[in-house]
């Protein structure tokens, strides 16, 4: 029995294993060390079908040790992996020998955006922080009910301008509710009174913030309007 170094269709070393006689692509010389991240490759300028008789006996050929990154995930751009011998732009790489210039080891950071592109991303933040917000002013209220603000609302502005306004439909929800009409309106009054200060903040406060975004020169101006609450692009 001899040891014998079994290569692959691209002279890469496999493995190694006890045998009585040398097979196909099989090598009689030990292979160097091999570090992690690289593999053995056997140079030699014979074939294996044509020279198979002295292919990989000593003096036929020599061992190389060459970087193996086939297993490393590698990439082209930010969210662009690269899959191993495809074409990108004429050029392609099947992961053995070092990395070339036109892949990344790491995927690269995402390219900064224009100004315009920061304004439209911090301003969809902004939307969102304020559409948080404005949920807490209707948190708790079925959406039937959410329904009759409007008349609600007008009725109670109005008889606020002028109490001998009527208000048929506060005066409905007072029966059903069982307390007297006036104190309806006034409940009532002081409900819208108190809703349109809360969204008069929220409003003029996304405004604001609008306008900042589109006054911001640059994109770090742009990232540090944010919604009370935080958040940026």
């Amino acid at each position: 029995m001899q040891t014998v170094y079994q290569l692959d269709d691209q002279g890469l070393l496999l493995h190694e294993r006890e045998a009585p006689t040398k097979g196909h692509l099989q090598v009689m010389v030990a292979p160097p060390a091999v570090p992690a991240g690289h593999v053995a490759r056997w140079v030699t300028a014979l074939h294996p079908v044509v020279d198979t008789k002295t292919y990989g006996d000593p003096g036929t050929g020599s061992w190389e040790v060459i970087e193996d990154h086939r297993k490393d995930k590698l990439w082209l751009a930010h969210g662009r992996p690269y899959v191993l011998d495809t074409d990108a732009d004429g050029q392609s790489y099947d992961g053995l020998g070092p990395v070339p210039a036109w892949l990344y080891a790491e995927e690269p950071p995402a390219p900064e955006p224009t100004l315009e592109e920061a304004q439209a991303a911090q301003l969809v933040l902004i939307n969102a922080g304020f559409e948080q917000a404005a949920k807490a002013l209707t948190a708790g209220y079925p959406e039937a009910e959410r329904l009759t603000w409007p008349i609600q609302q007008s009725e109670a502005l109005a008889w606020a301008a002028d109490n001998a306004s009527p208000t048929p439909y506060l005066d409905g929800l007072a029966v059903a509710r069982g307390i007297t009409p006036e104190d309806m309106r006034a409940l009532t009054l002081a409900q819208v009174q108190a809703f349109q200060a809360a969204s008069q903040q929220l409003v003029g406060t996304r405004q604001r913030l609008r306008d900042e975004i589109n006054a911001a020169a640059t994109v770090a101006d742009v990232r540090a309007v944010v919604w009370p609450s935080g958040g940026e692009a």
